[in-house]
C-alpha cells in the first residue's frame, strides 16, 4: 500500500510495530528536512561580497575600517577646530570647564550669605545699571579683558578701538586702509554738514 501498511489480516503487535516504524521514518525525514533547511539558512544568512577581481571581501572588516576612518575624520575635525580657535576662546572654554568643576563642589541650596554667589552677581555687567561705575572693580589701566598688559603710549585709532599689546614697537605695519577709512568717514561727515548748511541757507 501507499502508506507502507501491509495488506491482509495482521495482529495488534504487527500493527503497533508498523505504526512505530512509520513514525520513526517520519521523524527521520523531518530531522533531515530541518537539517537541510538549517544548512541552507546558514549558507543564505551571510551574503558573500566580492571585488572586481573576484576576491571575497570581508564585510565585518570593511565596516570596522569605515568606522575607524570616520573616527579618525572626527578627531581631525576636532583638531582643526582647536587649531582655528583663538587664545581668548581657549581661555573662555577653560574658564567654563573650571566653573563646572567648581560647581560640582558647591552646595545645591545657595543662600544670600553665599559670598561667591554675591561676588559673581556683582561682577555681572548690566547695560542699564547706573551704579555700575561705583561697584565695578577695574583690572587697572593698561590691562585687556583677557588680563594681558596693553601698550601704554599713543597709537593710531582703528575701526574697532583695539589697543595694541604691550610688546608693540610703535610701527604701523598696516597697508593704510584704516587711515583712508577714517579720512573718508570724516570727509563724508564734513560734506553732510556742509550740505545741511547750504540747505539751511536757501
Amino acid at each position: 500500500m501507499e502508506s507502507g501498511a501491509l495488506a491482509g489480516l495482521q495482529t495488534a503487535a504487527d500493527t503497533a510495530a508498523m505504526v512505530a516504524a512509520h513514525e520513526r521514518k517520519k521523524k527521520l525525514e523531518a530531522m533531515k528536512f530541518q537539517n537541510a533547511n538549517a544548512a541552507a539558512g546558514e549558507q543564505q544568512q551571510e551574503t558573500i561580497y566580492r571585488d572586481a577581481s573576484g576576491r571575497i571581501i570581508n564585510v565585518a572588516m570593511k565596516r570596522a575600517e569605515v568606522r575607524r576612518a570616520e573616527e579618525e575624520k572626527r578627531i581631525k575635525e576636532e583638531q582643526a577646530k582647536e587649531a582655528l580657535m583663538g587664545d581668548v576662546q581657549r581661555q573662555q572654554r577653560e574658564e567654563r570647564r573650571q566653573k563646572l568643576e567648581e560647581a560640582r563642589a558647591m552646595p545645591v541650596a545657595r543662600t544670600i550669605e553665599d559670598e561667591t554667589m554675591n561676588d559673581e552677581l556683582r561682577e555681572v555687567q548690566r547695560w542699564n545699571d547706573p551704579a555700575a561705575q561705583f561697584l565695578t572693580k577695574s583690572k587697572g589701566p593698561g590691562v585687556s579683558t583677557s588680563g594681558q598688559p596693553l601698550y601704554k603710549g599713543s597709537f593710531q585709532p582703528n575701526r574697532y578701538q583695539i589697543r595694541p599689546g604691550h610688546r608693540w614697537d610703535g610701527v604701523d605695519r598696516g597697508n593704510g586702509f584704516e587711515k583712508e577709512w577714517f579720512a573718508a568717514r570724516n570727509r563724508r561727515g564734513r560734506l553732510e554738514a556742509l550740505d545741511y548748511q547750504w540747505q539751511m541757507d536757501e
